[in-house]
């Protein structure tokens, strides 16, 4: 990734079928955050693995990716998942990270309007922010990203199946997918 500095240090564990970074966001208050890389399948011989992100729970040991912190360092946050991204590359150089956001299913909608505030008619304002954050990050450093990465964008089809198609700047994917040149 470009230079990410001022971010959190991580700790790197492996899993039965991928690779788990956890760090402490040190805001208002201390939260343990987790960035899974998940095997998923392969794809052109490669091995894809999705990128999830969110706090830690710790009596469950799973990644809660539907809260919103908002701890107050939410840049060095998302720094921080990014500088994973060459970490898990050293680990794995063939692989293929995928990332989507956990509200960019039809289903977060549905669950979003039972507790929403925003009142909102037929679009949910709260869809799709999580990948829209990554995917203004990859436009915005596009041409440096390029010289290491090579982007995908996606769209998904369906829950199980997304069509991919070099990636477009400009353009608005449901998922986005990089690996090294």
């Amino acid at each position: 990734m470009a230079s990410i500095s001022d971010s959190y240090q991580v700790q790197a564990y492996k899993l039965p079928a991928g690779y788990e970074f956890t760090f402490i966001s040190s805001g208002h208050e201390p939260i343990i955050k987790a960035v899974q890389y998940a095997y998923i399948q392969k794809f052109e011989d490669r091995d894809v693995y999705n990128l999830g992100f969110g706090d830690l729970d710790l009596q469950s040991q799973q990644i809660v990716d539907q809260v919103k912190s908002n701890n107050g360092d939410a840049y060095k946050v998302f720094r921080t998942v990014l500088s994973t991204i060459p970490k898990l590359f050293e680990l794995f150089p063939a692989a293929i990270i995928m990332v989507q956001g956990s509200d960019s299913g039809s289903d977060f909608a549905e669950k979003c309007r039972k507790t929403c505030l925003k009142n909102c008619n037929l679009t949910c304002r709260r869809s799709n922010q999580r990948i829209s954050v990554y995917r203004s990050y990859v436009e915005k450093n596009f041409e440096n990203l390029s010289s290491t990465y090579w982007f995908l964008g996606g769209f998904a089809e369906n829950p199980q199946s997304i069509i991919t198609e070099l990636y477009i700047p400009g353009r608005i994917y449901d998922a986005i997918l990089l690996f090294k040149k």
